[in-house]
């Protein structure tokens, strides 16, 4: 892992990678069954009831 990649950077990077580094494809991902889908956006996915604006 390269110095100052944090995990979600990391994501985001392997999603780019999987989708032959189309953002368009990584957006538009219909593997749910990845565990990193959720974080493909590069972001924390909010959870349910989560008021938090960060």
């Amino acid at each position: 892992m390269a110095k100052g990649l944090t995990p979600i950077k990391a994501i985001r990077a392997k999603c780019l990678s999987c989708c032959c580094g189309s953002v368009k494809e990584v957006r538009e991902c219909t593997i749910v069954e990845c565990s990193l889908h959720p974080y493909r956006q590069g972001r924390r996915p909010k959870k349910v009831g989560d008021v938090s604006t960060f």
